[in-house]
């Protein structure tokens, strides 16, 4: 069980965590559990909804036409000052009502102001993303979840286009449209067979599946993507990070109501730090599964990776832009971290009704092939999330490092959220509440509660 600590126990304890990072900064973070409650708090609005900035999203199933979602960079905070899913990036402004203090975002050059705005839908005929971006390429093996403005930092103005025809698709995004160069993603794919077998169908809309012959001469997809950042900080300056994807998926079913999609993408990975250059290869064997009823829609996801020495599979993920100058856990630019070979696995499931109520659960692992350190970096997370009229709330539990803890011990992060809709349900009143398990003191099984909360407005707009 939790117990209470005193603020020379907090703080001897937070020294202590920060001495351990430091000495351990070599040691690879993505198999171990070091920062892995401060990850899981901040990466769940992304398990919660995919395609949804780190602000806002009111439900997990967002098929919209058009969305526009805009959080005010104002927020009343309380509780602990520890691994805020929320208001991680705040500054206080001094100002105090009772147990809230009021917190501003970081507002450079106007960045605060900058929303997610989105028309269309993926995998659907065209997409238009603007502002903060926030999106998967293909399966998601090399960048998946990706935000260009997470928690914590100065929010960045990004685009992306991607279109999707029967036998043709492709995507570019641009991260930050001030510094091109710090990520860039390309993405082109396409059906060979049908190229073939039925060229005239290669031009129609992906998501109509009126023509027969799209099922029959789509089952096979191949893909070429790629992803860089050109000026990711290292030891010496400015080092890259480039990631390369070959994608190789068979469709057994696939239509508007029904998928069931294998696939194999065979990855490679190359950074460069001053004359230092690592990489690395590795290949992701995986599989999807959707039932979509209208009413009611199930989603299953689950993948296998094995790497090499040198690879690190979804190097691009959602904290990236975070982690690129100062990775959780190790205090040193994620170039910079050791990459051993790894094998691993994720699986993930949902389900909505109405796409108004969604429970999810998500489980994942990755593991060293001969680890140089203890500690497990199983993880797995659960939730629900609901929407109703013109409220809703979501409910959000993350248990780090299973194996080595048990359920609600150290390395457990649950978040909440409460919503109202006010102005023709567009601005909304958010109430969000956070609770971190961690670990303190000499018995592994002791942990540290720490509680917070915050309050804020958020713009919600949604058609079709």
């Amino acid at each position: 069980m939790g117990k209470a600590w005193s603020t020379m126990g907090l703080l001897t304890a937070a020294l202590s965590m920060s001495l351990a990072s430091s000495a351990l900064a070599d040691v690879p973070v993505s198999l171990g559990s070091l920062g892995a409650v401060d990850r899981a708090g901040l990466t769940q609005d992304a398990r919660k909804n995919p395609t949804g900035a780190s602000f806002g999203a009111p439900v997990s199933d967002d098929r919209r036409l058009f969305t526009l979602r805009w959080r005010l960079p104002w927020l009343a905070v309380g509780g602990a000052a520890g691994p805020s899913p929320f208001s991680t990036g705040f500054v206080s402004t001094g100002y105090r009502v009772g147990g809230l203090s009021l917190a501003a975002e970081p507002m450079d050059n106007l960045s605060a102001f900058i929303p997610q705005g989105q028309i269309g839908e993926a995998n659907k005929l065209g997409r238009l993303q603007f502002g903060a971006l926030s999106y998967t390429m293909g399966h998601g093996t090399a960048v998946d979840r990706f935000t260009n403005s997470p928690d914590g930092l100065a929010r960045r103005f990004g685009l992306l286009a991607e279109i999707n025809l029967a036998g043709l698709a492709g995507q570019v995004a641009v991260a930050d449209a001030l510094d091109a160069a710090s990520f860039v993603s390309v993405r082109v794919a396409g059906r060979p067979i049908m190229w073939f077998l039925a060229p005239d169908a290669t031009f129609q809309p992906n998501e109509f599946d009126v023509d027969p012959r799209t099922e029959v001469f789509g089952i096979w997809q191949v893909g070429l993507a790629t992803a860089a950042d050109f000026t990711a900080p290292g030891s010496l300056g400015q080092g890259s990070a480039v990631v390369a994807s070959f994608e190789n998926e068979a469709a057994v079913l696939d239509n508007q109501f029904l998928k069931l999609i294998a696939y194999a993408d065979l990855n490679g990975l190359w950074t460069r730090d001053g004359d230092d250059a690592v990489s690395g290869v590795g290949v992701h064997p995986g599989a999807r599964f959707m039932w979509d009823m209208v009413a009611f829609r199930v989603d299953v996801d689950a993948e296998a990776n094995i790497g090499g020495d040198g690879y690190s599979p979804r190097y691009f993920d959602r904290l990236y832009f975070l982690e690129r100058t100062s990775t959780i856990g190790a205090l040193k630019p994620k170039l910079l971290l050791e990459r051993p070979a790894s094998w691993g696995y994720r699986a993930r499931a949902d389900v909505s009704l109405l796409r108004s109520i969604t429970l999810f659960g998500e489980v994942r692992d990755q593991q060293a092939f001969e680890p140089t350190f203890t500690g497990s970096n199983m993880t797995a997370t659960v939730g629900a999330t609901a929407w109703v009229l013109m409220a809703g709330g979501a409910v959000t539990a993350t248990q780090t490092g299973l194996g080595d803890n048990g359920f609600f011990g150290p390395g457990f992060v649950v978040t909440a959220e409460g919503r109202v809709g006010l102005v023709l349900n567009v601005v909304h009143v958010v109430g969000r509440a956070w609770q971190a398990h961690l670990a303190a003191g000499d018995d592994p099984g002791e942990y540290v509660v720490e509680r917070g909360m915050s309050a804020g407005l958020e713009v919600n707009f949604d058609l079709l």
